[in-house]
């Protein structure tokens, strides 16, 4: 495996460990694990980009228990419980690798969640454990399969060497300058509701409003009063992002630009 191919692992891990620390409001760090057949929790992983490959991801059952114990705050009895944990801690980590300053176009998707109830791994298989004061035993992380770099990096090299940049004129390269340096406010809305005065004013600290949306609804990038794009909600490196997933046209995005 290349280089590139085995820090897309180590980035998967690590972001993992962030999530699960966010989620549960703890320090999370990752160590050296080892794995086991048996139950476990998992998803396909496939990646796009400079990194390619399909692989699947697994976490293991009893790691799975106890991470939505500490998230639920009490037992779990509902699987569906646990398959949303398991689809939320992937999709997080998944996204904020694939946001990363130097992602350089890396894709990274991961299928539903589903529970195995005997799988044997490789002797190649990724391994590492995610390890938090909340819980008795680590949350283990295996990725087994093949990935590999899209384009050898000797190759990588040559192509931009041979590739000869489109003449741009000088001039209009710098009216689009100074037009790209404008800078716009861009806002994120969960939902939107309207209220009676009387509900306004009867407004107060652990008061609660129905934004009328589900919780898997895309939310609403704004610019202008005007939706730009639609995305999901992300972690990345602790801090909340978006991740897009639909784009306006062009000439809506201009129109934007107007207000």
């Amino acid at each position: 495996m290349s280089t590139e191919a085995a820090a897309v692992q180590e980035a998967l891990a690590q972001e993992l460990a962030i999530v699960v620390g966010a989620l549960s409001a703890s320090d999370a760090s990752v160590t050296d694990g080892t794995c086991q057949a048996g139950a476990h929790w998992t998803a396909t992983l496939t990646v796009k980009g400079p990194v390619t490959g399909t692989c699947t991801i697994a976490l293991d059952q009893t790691g799975v228990t106890a991470v939505t114990r500490a998230l639920l705050g009490g037992e779990v009895e509902n699987p569906d419980e646990m398959a949303g944990t398991v689809s939320e801690l992937l999709t997080q980590a998944a996204a904020a690798v694939s946001n990363a300053p130097d992602a350089r176009g890396l894709r990274i998707d991961v299928s539903t969640a589903a529970f195995v109830d005997a799988i044997e791994f490789s002797a190649t298989a990724f391994v590492r454990a995610i390890v938090t004061p909340l819980l008795t035993d680590p949350l283990i992380l295996v990725i087994d399969g093949t990935l590999a770099d899209s384009m050898p990096i000797q190759q990588q090299s040559q192509s931009s060497r041979h590739a000869e940049p489109a003449p741009v004129d000088s001039e209009v390269e710098d009216r689009i300058a100074v037009i790209l340096d404008i800078e716009l406010p861009l806002l994120v809305r969960f939902g939107h509701t309207e209220l009676p005065l009387r509900a306004l004013t009867k407004l107060s600290p652990g008061s609660v409003i129905d934004l009328g949306r589900s919780p898997d609804d895309p939310v609403e990038l704004l610019v202008s009063d005007r939706v730009v794009a639609r995305g999901e909600v992300v972690i990345v490196g602790g801090n909340y992002g978006v991740r897009i997933l639909d784009v306006v046209s062009k000439s809506e995005r201009m129109r934007s630009l107007e207000g």
